[in-house]
């Protein structure tokens, strides 16, 4: 198991435009600006930290975590069932769909075989059939992957301090189709964005991507001085943008939850709605439109990130093929400290995680 998790002393920003971020920050940091947003942050208690034993559960206080990918990728599945073993919980594999597999008379309306790659449709009928799955199982809350993930080995403790945020941010919203059995993460979510490229404010989006004025909320939740977060230099995407100027940028999606009623919402509008641009852009529309009353809620750095290990550079991704066959020597991971995956060693002979980043 896990030890040497440093005290924390956080604070909490969050935003609602149709998503909501909660963005985690270290003290010092070239994002100190944030002390202009204070007088929005909601401290949270040090009672409200880790009152919600589910996040510490098998299953991080979801029913279930799914993780999406080919089946023929055994290395990948190998590399998560060790990680998630080694940091407590436990995964669901659902197969991956290659595009070239899915029939024209299925394809969704507006989708162009000629213009769009076959690898984007596959991953877009995989999560896909993910969401038909919690629907069809009656579900109700499932967190849901890629299959290259990696996270923080102090995941759980960072997941009860989101939960407690996430809770306070949902105060406000519409109370429709409440999950039905207590959730960590409160009552009245459809979608935990969790792990992403880029998130921007909803006050700094262009005009033409923003909701009528009336139903914006922009309200911060600030967390300060996470020892997890690494140090300002080695935070990218995400994690390095302006607190002043949030040029829109594409999303991409590594990790994300949906309640019941949330996966209900995704798969009316991504299934059967049309497909016309990847299935991560749509994902942000769905929750940026607030399509159907999607009531989301995201954290900034991500807490799931893709990992990058040594090889073969071309088997990074099952979406964007490799052109050469390149080799990494050194295997990394954008944005988490204590890399699950480049800790397994640690892990496994009962030595303390490392940091990815020693400055």
């Amino acid at each position: 198991m896990i030890g040497g998790r440093p005290n924390i002393t956080l604070v909490i920003t969050a935003v609602i435009f149709a998503c909501i971020l909660v963005t985690i920050l270290t003290s010092g940091s070239a994002r100190n600006p944030l002390s202009s947003a204070s007088s929005q942050a909601k401290q949270v208690s040090p009672t409200e930290k880790h009152d919600k034993s589910d996040v510490f559960n098998e299953t991080l206080g979801f029913e279930k975590v799914f993780v999406i990918g080919l089946p023929e990728r055994s290395d990948k599945r190998d590399a998560l069932t060790l990680m998630s073993a080694l940091t407590g919980f436990k995964l669901s594999f659902i197969d991956g769909v290659m595009g070239k597999t899915v029939p024209d008379k299925t394809l969704p309306f507006g989708w162009n075989r000629e213009t769009m790659p076959e690898n984007n449709l596959g991953s877009w009928r995989g999560h896909i059939n993910t969401m038909r799955r919690i629907v069809e199982d009656g579900i109700s809350s499932a967190l849901i992957m890629e299959d290259d993930m990696d996270w923080d080995v102090h995941v759980k403790d960072i997941l009860a301090q989101f939960a407690g945020a996430a809770r306070s941010l949902q105060k406000d919203f519409h109370k429709n189709q409440t999950l039905e059995s207590p959730s960590p993460y409160g009552q009245d979510w459809d979608m935990l964005w969790l792990g992403s490229c880029v998130t921007n404010f909803g006050e700094h989006l262009p005009e033409h991507l923003q909701i009528p004025l009336e139903e914006r909320n922009f309200r911060k939740i600030l967390i300060r001085d996470d020892p997890t977060v690494p140090p300002v230099g080695h935070l990218l995407a995400n994690g390095t943008f302006s607190w002043d100027d949030y040029p829109p940028q594409a999303r991409i999606v590594f990790a994300y939850a949906l309640s019941a009623s949330g996966a209900q919402k995704a798969l009316q509008y991504m299934g059967l709605e049309g497909q016309s641009k990847p299935f991560d852009n749509h994902l942000s529309d769905l929750c940026r439109l607030r399509i159907n009353g999607m009531r989301c809620v995201s954290i900034v750095p991500s807490l799931f990130v893709h990992h990058r290990p040594r090889g073969r550079i071309s088997g990074d991704s099952d979406i964007n093929n490799g052109a050469n066959d390149e080799v990494r020597e050194v295997g990394f991971t954008e944005n988490i400290l204590y890399s699950t995956r480049l800790n397994l060693r640690n892990l496994v002979t009962g030595l303390e995680p490392e940091k990815q980043w020693k400055d």
